[in-house]
């Protein structure tokens, strides 16, 4: 182990000498995920971020790339860590990696942290949109909401038939299809107006000393709706899922989260996100439950999110919270809270 530690930290001593930082031993840093290896580098000012595999299923130079651009792009707004350099695709770094700023802090105690993560997203948003010929290579859907709606459609009507739910739920589940399917219809000429983060649980923040949120995680950047980082952070099955910062929330835990953000946003971002919160939940929720039926039925027991990869406890936290967003009663109680 010591040896291959050497190995990835001579592949990253010349980006990190030419970009004027000093290299230094690797301390690995635990992880709860299963896409990345982390390590802080000498007194710990820097990290990197070593990639395992992509959970957008790109090869390793465009995974890079395109995280290597969503720093880049995010770091103007503050609220993400800034990157030093990029290693290349080497034999100790067969996907390369990342020296980013390590951010001091913790994860998000409660919901009284959810104003914070809104600023927190808020300043990325507010980031000006570049001209779609320049989006490259952070994906631009051309209707985010639709994109998202019939991704999870299409994984609901694969695995909810073997989902073991009762009647009630599976009802309610078609009941928002439906709704989801009629708010397209008023939504069909959607188009980006921000930078979003999609993967903005509450795991993925860390608190800063000062009081402010940082987004750690830029892996699955795209163009789109901030409404889809707001419905990301604020219902349960998404707040429910780090082993570190899991939390339930309530209808006013909800509003505030959303009024820090519309607070925080610019006047014109914040009107026209407004009314696509409440569609963007609906299309974010479904895919989440889905996302989780196929989790229980084939990732549970092998493939990146197995035991092997996660350590018992996170796996045995995981498990716990699919079962809990599968049972009848939370998919019922979900269903029903989307007015709040």
């Amino acid at each position: 182990m010591v040896g291959k530690y050497k190995d990835i930290e001579a592949a990253i001593a010349p980006p990190m000498r030419a970009a004027g930082a000093k290299p230094g031993p690797l301390t690995p840093i635990p992880s709860k995920g299963v896409s990345h290896d982390h390590y802080a580098i000498g007194d710990g000012a820097w990290l990197l971020r070593a990639p395992r595999l992509s959970q957008l299923d790109l090869d390793a130079e465009s995974q890079l790339r395109l995280q290597e651009v969503a720093f880049r792009r995010a770091a103007a707004s503050g609220a993400t860590p800034r990157l030093l350099a990029v290693a290349p695709l080497s034999p100790a770094l067969p996907r390369g990696g990342l020296i980013v700023e390590r951010i001091v802090g913790a994860p998000p105690a409660g919901p009284e942290c959810l104003p914070a993560l809104a600023r927190g997203l808020a300043a990325v948003h507010s980031l000006p949109l570049p001209p779609e010929a320049e989006r490259a290579p952070i994906p631009d859907p051309a209707n985010p909401l639709a994109g998202l709606a019939t991704r999870a459609k299409a994984t609901l009507e694969a695995y909810l038939p073997g989902a073991g739910l009762g009647p009630a739920a599976r009802r309610a589940i078609a009941d928002r299809l439906a709704w989801l399917e009629a708010a397209l219809k008023r939504h069909g000429d959607l188009r980006a107006s921000a930078l979003c983060l999609t993967d903005t649980h509450p795991g993925n923040f860390l608190m800063r000393a000062d009081g402010s949120a940082a987004f750690v995680d830029l892996e699955k950047p795209s163009y789109g709706c901030p409404a889809l980082d707001l419905a990301h952070t604020s219902i349960d099955v998404a707040a429910g899922w780090d082993p570190d910062a899991a939390m339930r929330l309530t209808a006013s835990d909800r509003k505030a989260f959303a009024d820090a953000w519309l607070a925080a946003a610019p006047d014109a971002l914040a009107e026209a996100n407004a009314p696509l919160i409440l569609p963007f939940r609906q299309a974010v929720w479904l895919r989440t439950i889905g996302f989780f039926m196929r989790w229980r039925a084939e990732s549970a027991v092998q493939g990146p999110w197995s035991v092997d990869n996660l350590g018992p406890a996170a796996a045995a936290h995981f498990a716990s919270h699919v079962a809990y967003s599968l049972n009848d009663d939370a998919i019922l109680a979900a269903a029903e809270a989307w007015a709040e």
